[in-house]
């Protein structure tokens, strides 16, 4: 069936990572910035300790593969990071076993974890599901290069003014079509690049006339977004 792209709300949910060291070090920096991480392992290493003492993560000294059972109750993701290839292979079968979702790290499982490019609310993921990291990183940096911080403040401001306009336009189509008129005019992305106030003044521009003295002369949100 092939994997579908997703985004997925992590907050709350449980990530077990077995192995606690420096793959299992790096999962278990990426994870915490989204969910609970739980890393198990009997060595741990300075940074994953770290981690912990900071209270990112927490840490259960066992030794593997006993205790899984009990690690994974209430488990979303289980990620096998040891430096042994069979014990993480069976680590796999019992997650699976359990209904907890695997991310590979000498494969390709049912998580795969992309490059990403994020530029606020706008997320771009590149993935070559395993074939070549090497392609996805260059994409990935090629993206960058494209895609500058103006795309996250335009993504805000059509936020804003899509709110905007579902109060004070009825009609699906004419909102559309103004959503359509800010973005692509280019004095919009021109001052956006200056101030976020300046850039939302002119799309407030695009408003229809008997609408615009709704969008209080066309200034922002007091205090949202100032970079000037």
């Amino acid at each position: 069936m092939g994997h579908l792209p997703l985004l997925l709300d992590l907050s709350g949910r449980k990530v077990v990572v077995f192995g606690g060291g420096a793959v299992g070090e790096r999962k278990a920096r990426l994870f915490s910035q989204y969910a609970e991480v739980t890393v198990a392992s009997l060595d741990f290493s300075a940074g994953i300790q770290q981690m912990a003492a900071e209270g990112s993560i927490d840490v259960v000294e066992v030794d593997l593969p006993g205790g899984v059972s009990a690690l994974l109750r209430e488990a979303f993701i289980a990620i096998p990071a040891t430096s042994d290839t069979d014990l993480n292979l069976r680590l796999e079968e019992v997650a699976k076993a359990a209904g907890v979702l695997v991310n590979r790290v000498d494969g390709v499982g049912e998580v795969v974890v992309p490059s990403v490019v994020r530029r606020g609310p706008v997320v771009v993921a590149v993935s070559t599901l395993g074939e070549s990291p090497a392609l996805a990183r260059l994409l990935r940096e090629r993206i960058e290069t494209v895609l500058d911080e103006g795309y996250g403040d335009m993504a805000r401001l059509l936020g804003e003014m899509r709110g905007v306009l579902k109060e004070r336009v009825a009609d699906q189509g004419e909102r559309r079509r103004v959503l359509y008129e800010i973005i692509s005019d280019d004095e919009v992305w021109h001052l956006l690049a200056e101030s976020y106030e300046k850039g939302y003044k002119r799309a407030g521009e695009h408003i229809p006339p008997d609408e615009r003295d709704s969008l209080d002369a066309g200034d922002p949100p007091e205090g949202l977004h100032r970079r000037d």
